[in-house]
């Protein structure tokens, strides 16, 4: 079976229309033959794997062996119920735009953080990872409860790491390969505390909250 038809074999909850559900396939099989270029440099399975996938020129042979790479790191391949939602999009974005996107859903629940990064080097570093989401972000900052200083001296980085631990235990990912799909974009060994005593909560992240992460980098929710 090839990669695109285990994405689309099982039918969706929500029954997606046909051309919506041949994007998504299309989008993960794009998704899986980058996969080394979606793992943090600090994986080190990976770094040792990249010098040889470099050589696979595009083909049947490259997607077996990246469809064997997932199986074997993330685990099964996902249907497209677990696309179609506004988590399994997240798990679709190269590496760049899936972290932009924790890191915008992890302040936009915590919207007091904003306005603590006095810091110039963490406050550059921010609104460069945020881009257009910035302004709309940077305007709700009054709503929040501040944090201790070394936690608004974070980096972006840091911040998608807490993203991607709200939106776990949201629940929102309950497919099992692309939560550790997601998990590879980040660093191996984990930067952040596992207690939330320093980064209080305001909300806990929905599907909703997600649509909104989304329509602040694409401008709509158009997929």
């Amino acid at each position: 079976m090839s990669t695109r038809a285990a994405v689309v074999a099982h039918p969706a909850t929500e029954r997606p229309e046909p051309w919506h559900m041949a994007q998504l396939a299309l989008a993960f099989e794009r998704r899986l033959q980058h996969l080394p270029e979606g793992a943090d440099p600090s994986w080190p399975a990976w770094a040792a794997v990249r010098p040889t996938l470099a050589r696979l020129t595009p083909g049947a042979a490259r997607r077996r062996v990246m469809a064997s790479l997932f199986s074997r790191h993330c685990g099964p391949l996902p249907d497209v119920r677990a696309l179609a939602t506004p988590a399994g999009r997240l798990a679709l974005l190269d590496r760049l735009s899936l972290l932009s996107r924790l890191c915008a859903l992890a302040l936009l629940s915590r919207p007091g953080v904003m306005r603590c990064c006095v810091e110039r080097r963490t406050r550059q570093s921010i609104e460069a990872a945020l881009g257009p989401a910035m302004g709309a972000l940077r305007a709700s900052a009054h709503e929040g409860s501040v944090v201790p200083a070394h936690v608004a001296a974070w980096m972006p980085i840091q911040w998608a790491c807490v993203g991607y631990a709200d939106v776990c235990r949201a629940g929102a990912w309950p497919h099992l390969g692309l939560r550790r799909l997601v998990r590879l974009a980040l660093p191996a060994r984990w930067p952040v505390p596992l207690s939330g005593r320093d980064v209080p909560i305001t909300h806990v992240p929905t599907h909703e909250a997600l649509r909104q992460v989304h329509a602040l980098f694409d401008g709509d929710d158009a997929w």
